[in-house]
Formats: C-alpha cells, structure tokens, sequence
C-alpha cells in the first residue's frame, strides 16, 4: 500500500494540522493508499487544547521529506515546508491561500477562497460521502473557528458559515441533558479571544430563545471558553436560571457569569448543575 504523508506548515496552527488528519482520515476511507498526517514541529497551545480535548492523538513530527510522497494542506509555498521539500514527490494541494507554487508534473489542486482550508475539505467529504467521526469535526471545527476567528473574520464565507454549523452538530457541541425531569441545552465554543464573539451577544441570545421554544428547554447555557486563559464567560437563558446562579454561587448579570478556571461541561459544569438541581 502506498504511503503518502499529509503535511500543513511550518509552525502549524489548528488549520493547518485539523486540515491534515481529516484529509488522511478520508483518503485512507476512500483510497488505497496509507494517508499519514505529520507535522514539522510540535502544536501550539490553542492546537495542543483542541487535540486533548477531542482526545485525539498528536500526529508524528518528522523532520525530513525527502523521497516522500506528499499532499500539502493549509500552504503551497516551498518557504512554509521543510527544508528538503524539493526532494519530495507532491501529489496534491489542497489551500485556502494564494498560489505560490511551481510542480515539475500535473497534480491534483484544489484552492478555494474561504476562511479554513477545513471548510474546503469538510465538502470533500460531503461530495464523496463520507461520514465525519465526531472528533475528527471537532478538530475541523476548532480548525474554522480558529482561522475565521469564530467566523468574524474578513475571510470568512457563507461556505464557511455552513461547514461551522454542520460541524458543530456532528462533533456534539450542542449537548442535551435531563436533569430532575429539566430540559437543559449546553453549547460551548472555544475560542482565543471572547471579545468577537460577545459582540455578537444579542444574535446569540435570539438563537438561544428560538431554540428554548422549539426544543422546550427549561435552561440553555451557552458557554464561551478562552482556550489560552482557561476561563469561561457562560450565558444563561430559561426558566431555571436561579439553578446556575447556586451552581456556581453567582449572580447573573445582563444573563450571564465569568467563571475563572471552568472550561470542561462534562467535568466541572455538569456536576455542578446537578448538585444544585438535587438540593432545590
């Protein structure tokens, strides 16, 4: 079986290695070839959160390329490769940003203007169809929110837009749970700067109230996680509302509350909510 190694960047970012191991993922689904992602250099911390997170293994660091096979994602520039890129075989492009690139034979490219090079493969998948594991669209989703800063970014698409929200429903963002007979909904985005995203605050909040009245959701928590500063500014809409404000020994203010040191819903809100819901 052929192996071919899948490779963003130098200095990779969370496109860059979410773009590598979802376009392995699907290559070794559909090809007979042994995809293999690598990077050049160890994650950075937003990556280093994301992989941990969706419990997904790191990929193999290499330092060479040479008499490889490879497909480049998330870059077409020799400058953003390994230094030996030259002595290696490209087989295929897949990029979001501009050309830059001269091969010595056809190959196959695919170069889209949009936010992530995720977005681009997320419809690969969806033209071949593919079904995306849950933690591979994790990783594709904190890969567009990353690179679209949480899609307000100048380069961001309706593509991108579409690719987010499907990704968010496969990946289980958005997370029921029964608690006491309560209907309660957490969604959680995580993001290196809360600042954009509060400043879409009311849209969210329209989302949340169309979602209580469509879902009968007695509490929907919407929780903002800072990925580098490890805290949580969590919104609060429903009829138990008074049920965060024990959980956490808080008062809400315009519907929500900082949590310093909250960043797992399974590991630190979950439980929190159902020792308040048990002691009503």
């Amino acid at each position: 079986m052929t192996e071919v190694y899948v490779l963003g960047h130098n200095h990779p970012d969370t496109d860059a290695i979410g773009s590598a191991m979802s376009l392995a993922y699907l290559l070794n689904e559909m090809y007979n070839v042994k995809a293999i992602p690598v990077i050049s250099q160890k994650p950075d911390i937003e990556t280093r959160y994301a992989l941990d997170y969706f419990e997904i293994p790191t990929p193999m660091v290499v330092r060479t390329i040479a008499n490889k096979q490879i497909i480049l994602v998330d870059h077409n520039e020799i400058a953003q490769s390994l230094a030996d890129f030259e002595n290696s075989e490209v087989l295929a492009i897949i990029d979001h940003h501009k050309l830059g690139i001269k091969t010595n034979k056809p190959i196959y490219l695919l170069s889209e203007p949009v936010g992530a090079t995720a977005t681009i493969i997320y419809f690969k998948y969806k033209e071949l169809g593919i079904s995306i594991p849950e933690k591979i669209a994790g990783l594709m989703l904190s890969a567009i929110i990353s690179d679209t800063l949480l899609l307000k970014g100048p380069t961001t698409t309706k593509k991108d837009c579409v690719a987010y929200q499907d990704l968010a429903d496969i990946s289980g963002d958005v997370k029921d749970y029964f608690i006491q007979g309560k209907h309660i909904r957490i969604a959680q985005v995580y993001v290196t700067d809360m600042a954009p995203v509060l400043e879409k605050i009311t849209d969210i909040k329209n989302e949340m109230n169309k979602h209580i009245s469509k879902n009968y959701c007695d509490l929907f928590m919407f929780v903002i996680t800072d990925i580098l500063k490890i805290n949580s500014m969590i919104v609060v809409l429903g009829d138990e509302r008074a049920v965060v404000e024990r959980a956490f020994n808080t008062k809400l203010a315009h519907d929500m509350c900082y949590q310093p040191g909250v960043v797992s819903r399974k590991k630190q809100i979950i439980p929190l909510l159902i020792k308040a819901f048990l002691a009503k």
